[in-house]
């Protein structure tokens, strides 16, 4: 068996078309080695180990040594999102990821996060800081983004109108958020449910699952420690109709900034279907 057929077998990529339905699966257990399945904008890179020469498995969306590093991950195949000559109608999806956001010891505040997005081009047009690399300071909020993306947000940008410095937020078209809430997972307990915080740049790796219903028009967002299963309740589920915003292709990845300060941001699997 070729070494290409078994790196097609280890990411479980999978396409599936015919004339009632279009299905689209991938698995990603780790990133390099090979898999040159992504394109990189900015200072997003396969990841390092602290070592600066082994890779880590990762992907990386900002550079450590970079002040104000920015990057994009994009996957280099389009995704479809919508069937052909038909505006109204969404297909419902699913993802999931591991991911850490791990800031030097000397500064351990130092912002500003980063998100999984979904957007009709595999080009780089975001800026740094609080855009979180997903727009830039004259793109923001213009509708021809045609931008979906749910961001892990470590620092309070209140130009933004970030509820606080640790917060999980659905953009649509722009980085403010149309909803926000501070990062967390809820538990249930004898007298109910219980939330959890979660310290998002920690350094520790969390597990993030974003959907979409489309009959519903509801999208729903879970967060929780990786090595837990899903928590049952959601951090977020949000009315919204994303048929106004995906395109029937869109180009699907991840995004990150950081400040002056050092923090690695990383992206360690991803699986996606619809």
């Amino acid at each position: 068996m070729t070494m290409q057929t078994l790196r097609f077998i280890t990411l479980c990529i999978a396409i599936f078309t015919s004339q009632i339905t279009s299905a689209y699966r991938f698995k990603f257990n780790h990133f390099g080695n090979g898999t040159d399945l992504f394109s990189f904008h900015g200072d997003a890179e396969y990841g390092h180990n602290t070592d600066g020469t082994t890779r880590s498995g990762s992907l990386s969306l900002t550079k450590d040594k970079t002040p104000f590093s920015h990057g994009r991950a994009i996957l280099i195949n389009p995704i479809s999102f919508k069937p052909p000559n038909n505006a109204s109608s969404v297909y419902s999806f699913k993802t999931s990821f591991t991911f850490s956001i791990t800031p030097h010891k000397t500064n351990p505040t130092p912002g500003h996060g980063l998100a999984f997005f979904v957007v009709p081009s595999n080009q780089h047009a975001g800026s740094g800081l609080g855009f979180l690399s997903l727009v830039n300071r004259t793109s923001n909020g213009n509708p021809s983004n045609h931008l979906f993306a749910v961001e892990f947000d470590v620092f309070q940008d209140k130009s933004f109108k970030d509820i606080n410095d640790n917060h999980v937020g659905i953009d649509i078209n722009s980085v403010d958020s149309v909803t926000s809430v501070k990062s967390g997972y809820w538990v249930m307990t004898r007298n109910g449910w219980l939330f959890k915080d979660l310290k998002l740049s920690s350094g520790d790796k969390y597990a993030a699952w974003i959907e979409y219903n489309n009959n519903l028009k509801v999208i729903s967002v879970t967060i929780g420690l990786a090595h837990l299963k899903k928590p049952n309740r959601p951090l977020i589920e949000a009315k919204y109709d994303l048929s106004n915003v995906l395109l029937e292709k869109m180009y699907a990845g991840f995004a990150g900034s950081m400040g002056r300060g050092v923090e690695r941001h990383e992206i360690w699997d991803w699986t996606f279907q619809n």
